[in-house]
């Protein structure tokens, strides 16, 4: 029986490996002209709050490609060889503290794009004031704090256990909150909707200024329910294998965890393309880019010939 799981298993190295390698291509350079895009953009354009917001949870997903899903990879030539070395348990380490780390700050990264966008539908007027952008800069810098701190305590063996169900129920409360903070969005949003309707009548400039901010919130508010979306749907898979990982740690559970495992870093390189279409702006300087890095190319090489 361990022979047939252990062949089984290497039959499934290779397109585990094939996988991740192309997502972790399609992170980086997706994510890398994500952020680019978003520094080019104005405030006028983008909210600042928004844009460091957007750009931490960029570089998040630019690290789960660049640093996590390598590493993975490298884990999962030692994972169903019968005789692991030390070298082996060492990659195994850095592997779980890194993903867990980036995982952790992508998870809080889109927590803190459905609070903002609360805040900014809830506020309304005042939102500039208790929303500043040094208080989000700060709430960012806590998140990485709390989720470094997090991850290095895997380092030890006989926490492990039960940090991992901690982190677990933490997934799952952030989940949660993000759930029922999309719901409150979806209700302020839509009452906001029928007091223009109801205002329309009357053709004020102030209810076209109210309707202009309007129409830039929704664009944003869409983009963090799909991002959510997103998230539940790459993330809420591996939570439900893990938990059956747990009980049977060999044959066909083993090889569908590393698949969902695989599944959550997906979710990196996806989000930049949910930005692309749900944020118009942000997808009008990604097409400037590329035109001019095609474009440029293009001319230099006929320059070249001429």
């Amino acid at each position: 029986m361990s022979n047939n799981t252990e062949v089984l298993g290497r039959e499934c190295i290779v397109p585990l490996c094939v996988l991740n390698s192309f997502f972790a291509l399609t992170a980086v350079v997706l994510n890398n002209v994500t952020i680019h895009a978003i520094r080019k953009m104005s405030s006028a354009l983008l909210p600042k709050n928004l844009r460091v917001l957007l750009l931490n949870l960029a570089f998040s997903d630019l690290s789960v490609g660049l640093v996590v899903q390598p590493f993975y990879i490298i884990h999962l030539t030692f994972l169903f060889e019968s005789h692991q070395g030390n070298y082996s348990q060492k990659v195994e380490i850095v592997f779980v503290v890194m993903a867990t780390l980036f995982v952790c700050i992508s998870i809080l990264g889109v927590l803190a794009v459905s609070v903002d966008r609360f805040l900014a539908v809830h506020l309304h007027l005042r939102y500039h004031e208790i929303v500043t952008p040094k208080r989000v800069v700060s709430i960012l810098i806590l998140s990485w704090v709390i989720s470094t701190i997090v991850s290095l305590f895997l380092i030890a063996q006989e926490y492990r256990d039960f940090l991992w169900i901690f982190i677990i129920v933490f997934f799952v409360t952030c989940l949660t909150t993000i759930a029922l903070l999309q719901c409150k969005i979806y209700s302020i949003v839509r009452c906001h909707r029928f007091q223009m309707r109801a205002q329309q009548v009357q053709g004020s400039i102030q209810t076209e200024e109210t309707r202009a901010t309007f129409e830039r919130q929704k664009s944003s508010v869409r983009s963090a329910f799909y991002t959510y979306l997103l998230l539940l749907a790459c993330y809420l898979p591996n939570i439900f294998t893990y938990f059956v990982f747990m009980k049977s740690k060999e044959g066909i559970f083993k090889i569908l965890h590393q698949y969902m495992i695989t599944l959550t870093f997906v979710n990196s390189s996806l989000n930049p393309l949910i930005y692309c279409w749900k944020l118009r702006h942000i997808r009008r300087t990604i097409r400037m880019i590329l035109r001019n890095i095609f474009v440029g190319r293009h001319s230099g090489t006929g320059s070249c010939r001429n």
